[in-house]
């Protein structure tokens, strides 16, 4: 920067700083037409969290304080004199015989100034006015008597300040590391915009143009951990995935058992209705148990036989056979044959002949480890959301080593139900680890974000039939998707998961776009590629453990 009207002054030169200036940290690349002002970025304001908030408010406490011993002593000390003046003329008055008050004397008004007389007003609340009115008048009564309640006031306030220091030392004590922690609560604020609902809509419905231009994903090093991958197509085809997508990773290691507890901490509603969504989507979905209250999963008794007619909530068809692990039907439809969980059946058909095994088409359904579901966007969140939680949980268990993470479920646990608050939690998770605190912390924020999306689905009461539709396992997606649309025409995202692959795939296809069933699509150019590769992160720098 060059400094002009100083070039010949070599001590100005020196003093002065001319290669470093603070700027805002959004400030525009160079060549950009439009430059924000320094004096627009507020880095106090930004950076300011709950323990410096503390320090503040402590900060004031002793200010003000401080501030009323000092117009107190001063009113003091400009009291004194005048109180000893009063006390020695009425000592002359007594010595003459002369009776006490004959004499009318007056305080110059120029001997006390407005801090003195705020001072005195103060130490006598409401009445404040009329001692300073007595005291203008009459100073030789009421001056002695003043001064002695200044006095009072000067060593019940020392005495307060003694106290109240020792409360001052252990909140500075206890919020200094935190207040210089500007780290955990930047990070922490990226990790909460990461999962609000416009990112997470954002990031399925645009996964076409992340997928092609990997610059424009928003990152940040607190959530690189915690993205999504981007793609245009998928090349398995068993897997069928020929659009635009998303994918996470997922594993059975994950912390499940973790987040079902803190979710069911969080859930405001039924719990029956909580318990009846994991166990009916959630779970299965997963591959989890029903149920963490013991180590065996709850089973359903199996009511029906094979060469029974049934009416499902897909339609009517004939039982085929029974699958033992997960406990289900395979039925023949009109459409096709389909796997069928027993909640899906309403009741027994009365059968028009002679029941027989039906010869099933196994080519006309999924692989087991494919589960494929078309859903609204309340459940579609809710996946995210979950995936979310169990990826942060992995990381943290993975990250605090000995009985740290136990520590942490507990605070964050009695966090999330209302038994401790924000300051609290912070205090003891720094207590339990040193560094990345801010992952832990913002766990409730997730766990609140996911129990509402988890009470939305309940809400929205479409659940069951869908995963009934998703259970056919129809390798003909297009039937899957109607059957899908005919429970809600809100329906319009596809979430596949391959237990194999240990992935989650997410889809947007609205209504009128139709599904694509075959890889039609054009090979970039070989550059393009290459260029899409170079900004790809490594897949090795993801920790996360699949196998």
């Amino acid at each position: 920067v060059e400094l002009p009207g100083v070039d010949s002054d070599e001590s100005v030169l020196k003093l002065l700083n001319s290669k470093c200036f603070s700027m805002a940290k959004d400030w525009p690349e160079k060549g950009k037409n439009k430059l924000k002002s320094p004096e627009s970025y507020d880095g106090v304001k930004i950076r300011r969290n709950i323990y410096e908030e503390v320090l503040c408010r402590v900060e004031d406490e002793m200010y003000e304080v401080d501030m009323a011993i000092e117009r107190n002593e001063s009113a003091l000390r400009k009291l004194e004199p005048i109180a000893e003046e009063a006390t020695r003329l009425r000592e002359l008055e007594e010595k003459d015989g002369q009776p006490i008050g004959r004499l009318q004397y007056k305080l110059n008004l120029r001997s006390l100034n407005t801090i003195h007389i705020g001072s005195i007003a103060r130490i006598y609340g409401d009445s404040g006015d009329e001692v300073i009115q007595h005291l203008l008048r009459n100073p030789l009564v009421v001056v002695p008597i003043v001064c002695k309640r200044l006095q009072e006031k000067d060593a019940e306030w020392r005495k307060v300040k003694t106290e109240l220091a020792k409360e001052w030392k252990l909140a500075l004590s206890e919020n200094a590391k935190g207040s210089t922690d500007v780290k955990c609560l930047l990070y922490r604020r990226e990790i909460e915009k990461s999962f609000t609902t416009e990112r997470l809509i954002e990031d399925c419905q645009e996964a076409k143009s992340f997928a092609k231009d990997p610059s424009k994903i928003q990152r940040h090093p607190a959530t690189n951990m915690i993205l999504p991958d981007f793609h245009l197509s998928n090349q398995d085809q068993q897997l069928s995935l020929y659009q635009p997508h998303l994918s996470v990773l997922v594993s059975e290691m994950m912390p499940h058992k973790d987040a079902h507890d803190l979710l069911a901490a969080q859930f405001r509603g039924d719990r029956n209705k909580f318990s009846k969504l994991w166990s009916g989507f959630m779970a299965p979905w997963f591959g989890l148990p029903s149920t963490f209250e013991s180590n065996e999963s709850s089973t359903a008794a199996m009511k029906f036989s094979p060469g029974q007619k049934v009416r499902t909530t897909v339609g009517d068809g004939q039982i085929i056979s029974i699958a033992a692990d997960p406990q289900r039907y395979k039925i023949k439809f009109s459409f096709g044959v389909g796997y069928v969980h027993p909640d899906a059946i309403a009741h027994l058909l009365p059968s028009s002949s002679s029941a027989a095994d039906v010869e099933a088409d196994h080519s006309q359904l999924m692989q087991d480890d494919i589960q494929i579901l078309f859903g609204t966007e309340n459940i579609y969140l809710l996946m995210r959301l979950y995936m979310l939680l169990v990826t942060i949980l992995y990381q943290a268990k993975d990250a605090i080593e000995g009985d740290g993470y136990t520590s942490c479920m507990a605070a964050i646990t009695d966090f999330v139900k209302s038994k401790t608050d924000v300051k609290e939690f912070e205090s003891a998770i720094r207590g339990i680890i040193d560094k990345n605190v801010f992952n832990i912390v913002a766990i409730p924020s997730l766990v609140q974000s996911c129990g509402d999306a988890m009470a939305k689905v309940v809400e929205e009461d479409v659940i069951e039939n869908l995963y009934h539709c998703s259970q056919l396992k129809l390798k003909d997606l297009n039937q899957l998707r109607s059957l899908s649309i005919d429970v809600t025409e809100e329906a319009v995202y596809r979430l596949q998961i391959s237990s194999a692959a240990n992935q989650v795939f997410f889809s947007y296809i609205p209504a009128d776009v139709e599904l694509q069933l075959s890889n039609t699509s054009v090979k970039r150019p070989l550059e393009s590629v290459e260029k899409n590769d170079d900004m790809k992160i490594d897949d090795d720098t993801k920790r996360l453990k699949t196998e």
